[in-house]
């Protein structure tokens, strides 16, 4: 019996009842049953597999259609295997299997006299890598400018046989980290821009040669079809061995290569260049992103911003700003002409590991070092700066956004005072023994600083709690004192951060004070809110 408490053999036999056949086991872990689709009242003939777990929806194989069909129908692949339902759009109710198989199989089945009465033709474009790609290509590509890059081989691999790379180096990097290498001669590659999403022909697909494929975009975007034509031609005038082609269209982007095959001729005899590239075969690619844009974009739909291009340093690699440090790195921080500058002048302890991003091999070494070693591990090609210095020998007037991650009021309040007139700072810190994490940014003159709320009589307006915060100190001699928390606390503050950091990037930062708290146990006596600069600061009033 499984989880579903359903016997197997009640399952089989229910099944029974409602016109399935069960055919035996299929591998390890599936069960084949045999069947009619019910398609609007008409049926096809049908195999599906089923978990033997009762756990998942069934894998559906219509085995009999219509002959007069189009090649190709949304849904359906080549094979008869029909995708009737989105991954992950239904929860499957492990403790009724028998009900969600049949309610699987008759979705399967409208889903099939959909396809058939010839619905959601539409839905080819959306499908269209279902349909398009021999050959695995990955795109290391900054930014949307049309021209030539460069393409490579890429040694010791059969998962993706080259790239393309507007920066060899770059990319190199990366490629080391994955434990490949590039070929040292380029192939060249054109990139066209098209306005037209690809559709799929329903007949003689997928185009075979360069011909028939630039027939079909001319159905497409004619215009895109003689850019392609026209360089194509040229590069196999002047002799090239292949050729690749990206094609950006709108929301992908997709392309084929051409191994040139030149054909014997007499001395001479008149060469039409155009006719022979028409029967060059071509591969058909599909294309894998691997650049940083890409990567820091991919979770922020619709963001209009990014941290890519701007000049971030963080003051602080310790238990904050080791866990913050990697969160910008994901959100594009150091890419695209941009700069990651991480400042600390401590080493990383014993006392440390328990809460630090980092752990045992870097031990005894410099924090911020040791933290840019291992982002541009984890991101190669990312631009990642590393000052083992005190900052206050530093001069930051110039930089896109100031943050302090030390979790020391008195260098908040420098810092502050230092560069919050010139520059955005965001200070974050845990406060007390992990009771709460809280996070202030002042971006204009307006704002309140750090010594702003923490100084009398703003003090008391603005603490988390209705009671002040306790003192807890542990630790001892050579060890020196601590405040004790956990590591879940730091990466909530560096959470609190990254929000707030995104939010002001996109203009929409409504409260400069914020606060989440960690001990449900208290009651939260400020809410986030922009708190006002007080007159007289000596911080940041001028």
């Amino acid at each position: 019996m499984t989880i579903t408490g359903i016997e197997l053999s009640a399952y089989v036999e229910q099944l029974k009842r409602n016109g399935y056949t069960y055919v035996g086991k299929f591998g390890h872990a599936w069960m084949k049953f045999t069947g009619q689709l019910d398609a609007r009242g008409k049926g096809y003939a049908c195999e599906f597999l089923v978990p033997r777990a009762l756990d998942g929806i069934p894998l559906v194989k219509v085995k009999s259609l219509p002959q007069d069909l189009p090649k190709l129908l949304p849904h359906l692949t080549a094979r008869g295997y029909l995708c009737y339902l989105a991954a992950g759009s239904v929860v499957f109710d492990l403790f009724d299997p028998i009900g969600q198989t049949l309610a699987c199989l008759q979705r399967a089945g409208d889903v099939l006299a959909q396809v058939l009465a010839g619905e959601g033709r539409e839905d080819l474009v959306d499908e269209f890598f279902q349909y398009w790609g021999d050959v695995n290509c990955l795109l290391d590509i900054q930014g949307n400018v049309a021209g030539s890059h460069p393409a490579y081989f890429v040694k010791e691999t059969d998962d993706f046989a080259f790239v393309v790379t507007d920066d060899k180096k770059r990319t190199e990097r990366k490629l080391n980290a994955l434990g490949n290498t590039l070929e040292p001669k380029p192939i060249t590659t054109i990139r066209v821009k098209t306005t037209v999403r690809p559709f799929p022909l329903e007949k003689d697909w997928p185009p075979k040669n360069v011909g028939s494929l630039l027939q079909w975009q001319s159905q497409l975007d004619p215009g895109c079809r003689r850019r392609i034509e026209d360089k194509v031609v040229h590069n196999y005038r002047i002799g090239a061995g292949h050729v690749t082609v990206i094609i950006d269209s709108p929301a992908l982007q997709y392309g084929f290569i051409v191994f040139f095959k030149r054909p014997a001729r007499r001395l001479g005899q008149p060469r039409n260049y155009r006719q022979e590239v028409y029967g060059q075969t071509i591969a058909q690619l599909s294309f894998v992103r691997i650049d940083d844009q890409y990567m820091a974009e991919r979770s922020l739909p619709g963001v209009a911003k990014t941290l890519a291009a701007l000049d971030v340093v963080v003051v602080g690699c310790g238990t904050i700003g080791s866990f913050l440090a990697e969160m910008l790195v994901k959100a594009g921080a150091g890419t695209s002409g941009g700069r990651l500058t991480l400042v600390d002048c401590d080493c990383l302890g014993p006392q440390n590991l328990g809460r630090h991003r980092l752990g045992m091999p870097h031990l005894f070494k410099n924090k911020a070092s040791q933290l840019a070693c291992e982002l541009e591990r984890l991101s190669p090609g990312t631009n990642i700066e590393a000052k083992a210095v005190d900052v206050k020998t530093l001069d930051l007037q110039s930089v896109g956004v100031l943050i302090d991650a030390t979790g020391t009021q008195s260098l908040t309040d420098w810092l502050m005072w230092k560069y919050s007139k010139t520059v955005p700072v965001l200070a974050t810190w845990v406060e007390g023994p992990g009771l709460a994490v809280r996070a202030l940014m002042k971006y204009s003159k307006e704002h309140a600083c750090s010594r702003c709320i923490s100084q009398p009589p703003q003090n008391e307006a603005y603490q988390v709690f209705h009671e002040p915060t306790p003192t807890v100190l542990k630790g001892h001699g050579c060890e020196g004192l601590f405040v004790p928390f956990s590591a879940t606390a730091p990466i909530q503050a560096a959470c609190l951060a990254m929000d707030m950091l995104q939010e002001w990037l996109q203009g929409r930062l409504e409260h400069t004070l914020q606060t989440r708290v960690l001990d449900r146990s208290r009651s939260l006596k400020t809410s986030d809110c922009k708190p006002a600069r007080q007159e007289g600061c000596r911080a940041c009033h001028s």
